[in-house]
Parts: C-alpha cells; structure tokens; sequence
C-alpha cells in the first residue's frame, strides 16, 4: 500500500533524509501541541454538536452533506476507542490539522529548498489562532485545510514530474467531496495546468481521463440517499438531493451592501495581520519582489513565474469569498492565509540564501549576525513571543460546560415523550446525548432559531396530545396566553395552572398569600440528584414550588448563605421563574416550579453553612416575609481551585512558614476613622498539609513603624489549621477595631502565624 502511494505521488520520497525527519518532527510535535489543547468532549465551535452525532450515527449533516468527513469521522470514531465519541471527533481534527501542518512544511520546502523557512511557515501555519481553534474540536475545517495542502503537494510533484496530473484531479474531486470553497481553487489549477503543459488541449484523452478521476470520488455523495433514511429532516428526493448538495442558504450569509462589505475587507486584514504581524508581511513582500524576475536575485526552487501566478490566482479568490462571507471566521478568513503562508515562507528563504552568501565572506561576530541560524533564531522568536497569547485563544481543553449541562438535562425527571425545543447547538446536542448515548429515546426534539414560529407550532401539537414541552436555555418563549415554570435550566410552558402538589410537600408558609410548598438543592451541571453538600465555586441549583394561597404581587426572592460563625458570605435577589411568570399572573391554588442559582463562592472554607430565604416586594423592595432557614448545607473542602477563581482585591504573595502563605487581602481600600471596626479579608493558601492549630496575630504599625494595637484571631473559627490540606485556598474574614486615639495618617497592617510576621497592606487615617 505504501509503495503504490508513493507511485501515485502521494508519499512521495523526499530528496533529503533530513525532510523525511523533519516532516515527521513537526507532525509528532504539532499533534502533541492539538492534543493538548483539544476539547474533551461535546461542544466546540458552531457546527461541532452537530458533526459529533451526525458522522457516528451516519445520518446526514447540514448542507452540502460533507459525505468524505462523515465517512471518515464514523471509521476514525469506531476504531479509536478513547474517551467518548465527541472527544474521538475532536482527535480526528487535530490528527488532520498536525497531517496539515506537514504538508505545509513539505510545499514551502518544494518551492524554497530551505528548512528554516519551511519550518518556520509550518511553525506559523500550526499556531495561528483560526487554524488552531479548528484542529481542536469537530469541524469540517482542518480536513478541508488538509484536501487544500495535499492539491498544491499533488501539483508541485506534477511539475516536478513525481506525481501524475490524476492525483492532482482525484484530490480535487475528494475537495468537491468535502467542502464546496474549494471550487475557488479551480482557476488557478487550470491556469497553472495549461502554463505547465498547454499541450494538454490537443490530448483529449488525457482530459477525460483526468476528469474522470475528477469525478469519481464524488461518488461519496451517494451517501446521501443511502443513509437519508437516518435523518428527520432530509427530504429523500432528487429534489432534496439536489437541494442539499448545492447549499442555496450560504447566500444568507453573503455581505452585499456597502457598508457591509467594507466591514468584511476589514476583518480579512485584521486577520491577516493579526496572523503575520509586521515581520510577516514584510516576508511576504520579500517573498513577492524575489520573484519578479527583473529584481530575481533568488531563484530558489521555483524555477519561473508559474508557481507564483499559481499562489496569486489562489490567494485572491479566497480572500474575496473571505470579505464576502459572513460565517464562521475560523473557517473562512483562513483560507487567504492558507495560501499567503508560502509567501512567506518564499521571502524567508530568499532572505536565508541571502544570509548565507553574504556571511561565507565575513568572518568573527559579522560572520554570525548574518548566518542564517541568526536568522532563524529571529524567527523562532517571531513565532514564540504571541504563542502564550495564541495557546489561550486556542485551548479547548476545560471545555466541557456543553456535555455537563446536557447530562445534567436528560438527568431530570422529565415526563415521558415531552418536546424539548432548542436552538441550532442546543438542538445538536439533544441528538447526540439520545442517538449516540441511547439517552431518553422518548423525547422529541423540535429546532428553532430566531423567531417563535417552531415552539409556538410544538406548544400547540404537545398540548394537543396531553405532553409536557420545554424550553432551552435562551429560547424565545411561544406566542400565546401559557404559563411557566422551571426544571433546572429548562423552561417548561403550560397550558393551564398546575394544582397537584408535592408528594411530600414541606407546605412552608411565606406569608398569607404565599406558600413554599418543596424545595431542595441539587448542584448546576451533575447528573440530577438532591445534593447536602457541595465544593466552593460550583453553582447549586436552588428549587422551590411556590404554592399561591390567593392573589401575589410581584416579588423579589432573596437568597443568603450564611458561613457557620454567622457571616453572611453570599445573596442573590432574583424575580421567581427568571422574571418570565410575574407573580401577579399566579391563580389562587397554583403551584409553581422555580429554580435559582446560587454561586458558592470560591475560597469559602468547609464547614455547615445555612442557606436562608426572604420575599421582597418587587416595587418597594421592602420585605414581605421573615427570613426563613431553607436548608443546612456543607461545603466540602477542595484542593483544585485555581488563584484566579477566588475574587480578592489585593492580590498578594507573601510566604508566612513553609506550610502557609498569604495571597490576598480585601478591606483596607477607602480611608478609616479612629474607633472604627474595620472588615478585613485574607486569602490563605496551604503550601503543605499544616498539621498543627495556628493563631493570626494582626499588628497595627504607625508610620515610625512602632505597634500601636495588636489583635489575636483564630484563622478560620470554625476550620481549624490542623485540618488544612495542601493546594486549598481559603478566604476568611476578620473584624479589627481600631483604637480610639488614634492620629490621621498612614498605617500599616501587619500578620503572622507561625512565627513569622509580614505586612498586608496599608490603613490610611483620616482625620
């Protein structure tokens, strides 16, 4: 098999056996660098949901139906049996996107014959943002880029005489196959074609040979009505085919006024430039002088102005559709770049001849200014200083809020063959979660975007046949007289007040004209369940069912958590049903299904807490209820939170034992007065497990530096030290009164525990 590859010219073998080593550095390095920055599982870019049950369940994708990248997807997704099917789809991108990255390397190679610059522009085509975000989640993106490299390698080995032109049509028909776009590549072919060869006219047969070759692989769009039965929506006709295969709604995504179109000029050029900098496009204008012939002074590997009329013919098309077209940037403006690159990469080869010839005449520290490891070093830096940025943009690898919040869905008790309706992401990822995952096969889904047309339609058909329905997250409520409620983040439509109660109703009464029927609290994005305790910066999902004992008015429902010295640490005031049911709405003995939010703050040490609920006029604010003890809550101790998640206003860094540090305080911002009782916040983190019980002396230092009042406190009243474990990052509160007499001025405040004493911050006096 191998060998039959390299006759076609599709592994071809390298002239030197340093490109073969090169080539295979470069893919295990930019795999390495994909693989780390992949999602882990469903979600990612527009189409990503879509992509990662469609190609495993080989049903039909948006159009133009993508039959290579689904048949690829549905081998790759079944053979390679690591982590879920939508993390196997995200592999399948970065595997083509480090293959890409190759062959971009062996192109600039074959037209410069210099390994600096072909790396370099396969170091720079790997890292770019847009390429980047592609190769890290399911998207048809990086086997497109992958199609585009593998033509201009096809076509480079045809000049060169390595490869026949059928390879070249065979790629091209797989591009035809896969994405549409790049039909913008057919002209430059053509002219490169006939500038090569234009005797090729007077062989007719060699023609139509490589039109068939052209046209065979699109036999892959069989796969549409072979597998149309899979999908609900395809309509499995000519019509339909026809209909799919030509993709007629890309045109709502076209820019045709003025204004727009000057938006998209300057969207391709920030891009670009935000792509190659100014060093990079004064390569690529290097790259542009060094082959006008009159000002040639390189010739590399080129040999004469077709290749270059090639990359001129191809660069342009792209970069106009890329002004043109409104979607998907990632996919879309990286196309002029596909192509700029070896432009690039031809001024930094020119530039590299250069430097060498002129540094084998110099000799000492002349000699090394202008060799080209000097040059190369230049260009390493070029392309490692934006990576920390670039590695941001483009990592993938904690995104997993997609799968989380759909597990969390088919977790609840939704009643059986109730609709749930969902935009064009959220309606893709209902299908992977029943089709790939074989999860609640009862529900019915129903597709909406941007207006109530689809859920008002759905409303009526589910009440016409006795099911429940629910919103999404987001969803445009329907058009009509409905009521509403909440189960977890769904929003569940009604069609009449809901009578029955609880099974075990708590019947809390609020007030006289409101009752807390149930409540509980479960933990936002985890499988469904009742939860008594959970971790410092998770969401917990308040729950009550509102039980209106007569007419309510508007009201605000508050919500506290109190730490266990008494602290309050947390609130949130919030309209029930997220403002969308008024309360004046509510009939005399309906009961109402509402959800809350409630951060728990990151920092917070473990302990009991208590979670205590009050009703507030929605005009007035003013109270209409005491405030009620809802439920006791644990907080469980962490040791993987990340500084940043914890809010401090003064970031510190202060070592204080080798057990325990000091990274922020909070409270010592605005001017004080004598006599005062100031609050004062510390964000301790434990280096080591501490092991022992610890006191916080806090020390006030008048400008000459000399004590004027000390305080003792425990760190934590109620987690002792003895139990702190290494990594956790706790956030505790102290109040500190400030002596009576003291002077205006500025004062320092100073801690330590275990014996060693640091400033925190200063404490201005006023007067």
């Amino acid at each position: 098999m191998i060998q039959m590859m390299r006759r076609l010219g599709l592994l071809a073998n390298p002239r030197e056996h340093a490109t073969r080593f090169v080539a295979a550095g470069i893919f295990v390095v930019t795999a390495a660098l994909y693989f780390r920055t992949t999602a882990p599982t469903l979600g990612g870019a527009f189409d990503s949901e879509e992509f990662q049950h469609v190609a495993y369940t080989l049903s039909i994708a948006h159009s133009t139906g993508y039959p290579l990248y689904l048949l690829l997807g549905k081998i790759f997704a079944t053979l390679v049996p690591i982590g879920n099917v939508a993390y196997r789809m995200n592999l399948l991108s970065a595997l083509l996107g480090a293959a890409t990255a190759v062959l971009v390397y062996l192109n600039a190679h074959a037209l410069t014959r210099r390994h600096i610059a072909s790396i370099a522009a396969a170091a720079l085509f790997a890292t770019n943002p847009a390429v980047w975000r592609q190769a890290g989640v399911a998207s048809v993106g990086p086997l497109h880029l992958l199609l585009v490299a593998a033509i201009v390698y096809a076509l480079l080995s045809w000049r060169e005489k390595r490869a026949p032109l059928t390879l070249v049509a065979f790629l091209f028909g797989l591009g035809l196959a896969h994405h549409r776009t790049v039909l913008l590549l057919a002209p430059a072919l053509a002219i490169f074609v006939l500038l090569v060869d234009a005797n090729i006219l007077r062989r007719p047969r060699e023609i139509a040979k490589n039109l068939f070759w052209l046209a065979l692989p699109l036999l892959l769009y069989l796969y549409l009505p072979i597998f149309g039965g899979n999908s609900p929506w395809y309509t499995n006709t000519l019509q339909g085919f026809l209909a799919e295969v030509a993709g007629g709604e890309a045109g709502d995504f076209l820019r045709s006024t003025t204004p727009d179109i000057a938006q998209g000029i300057g969207a391709v050029a920030q891009y670009l430039f935000d792509s190659f900098g100014v060093l990079g496009a004064a390569l690529i204008v290097v790259g542009a002088v060094s082959v006008v012939p009159r000002w040639n002074r390189w010739a590399g590997a080129l040999g004469d102005s077709r290749v270059p009329l090639f990359l001129g013919f191809a660069t342009l098309p792209f970069a106009i559709w890329g002004t043109l077209y409104a979607g998907e940037p990632d996919r879309y403006l990286v196309m002029p770049f596909v192509f700029l690159i070896y432009w690039f990469a031809i001024g930094a080869g020119a530039i590299e001849e250069r430097m060498k010839t002129v540094s084998s005449g110099m000799k000492g520290f002349s000699s090394f200014i202008f060799h080209p490891s000097f040059f190369a070093i230049l260009l390493a830096l070029f392309i490692l200083l934006p990576f920390a940025d670039r590695f941001r943009v483009a990592d993938w690898s904690s995104f997993d809020r997609v799968y989380k919040q759909w597990d969390e869905i088919f977790t609840l008790p939704i009643p059986r063959g109730a609709a749930l309706v969902g935009n064009w992401g959220q309606l893709n990822a209902m299908r992977y979660m029943q089709r790939v995952e074989g999860r609640r096969p009862d529900l019915e889904f129903v597709g909406t975007l941007y207006d109530p047309a689809p859920q008002t339609d759905a409303a009526r058909a589910a009440f016409a046949d006795g099911r429940a329905i629910f919103l999404a997250p987001g969803i445009a409520q329907p058009a009509g007289d409905y009521r509403y409620a909440l189960l977890g983040p769904l929003l569940e439509v009604r069609d009449a007040p809901q009578r029955q109660q609880a099974e075990s109703p708590k019947n809390m009464v609020v007030n006289s004209a409101l009752t807390l029927a149930d409540f509980g609290v479960a933990t936002a994005l985890e499988p469904y369940a009742p939860a008594t305790s959970l971790a410092p910066g998770r969401t917990a999902r308040v729950m009550l069912d509102w039980r209106a004992a007569r007419a309510v008015n508007d009201f605000i429902v508050r919500l506290r958590l109190y730490d266990p010295a008494g602290r309050l640490i947390a609130q949130t005031d919030e309209a029930p049903v997220r403002g969308l049911y008024p309360a004046s709405r509510w009939q005399p003995g309906e009961y109402v299904s509402d959800v809350h939010n409630f951060l728990i703050p990151a920092g917070a040490p473990p302990g009991a807490y208590q979670l205590k609920i009050q009703t507030l006029d929605a005009e007035s604010k003013s109270s209409t209820s005491d405030e009620i003890a809802l439920a006791a809550v644990n907080i469980d101790p962490v040791t993987n939170l990340a500084r940043d998640q914890v809010f401090i206003q003064e970031p510190l860094d202060i070592p204080l034992s080798d057990r325990v540090e000091v990274w922020g305080v909070g409270g010592l911002g605005s001017p004080r007065r004598a006599g005062e009782t100031i609050g004062v916040s510390l964000l301790w983190h434990a280096r080591e497990n501490v092991g022992a019980d610890f006191t916080a002396r806090f020390a006030l230092l008048d400008p000459a530096g000399k004590t004027v009042s000390e305080w003792q406190r425990a760190p934590i009243s109620f987690y002792s030290t003895h139990e702190w474990r290494k990594g956790e990052i706790l956030k505790a509160y102290y109040d500190l009164r400030l002596p009576a007499n003291l002077q205006s001025g500025d004062y320092m405040l100073g801690v330590d525990i275990g014996g060693k004493a640091a400033s925190i911050g200063k404490i201005q006096i006023a007067p």
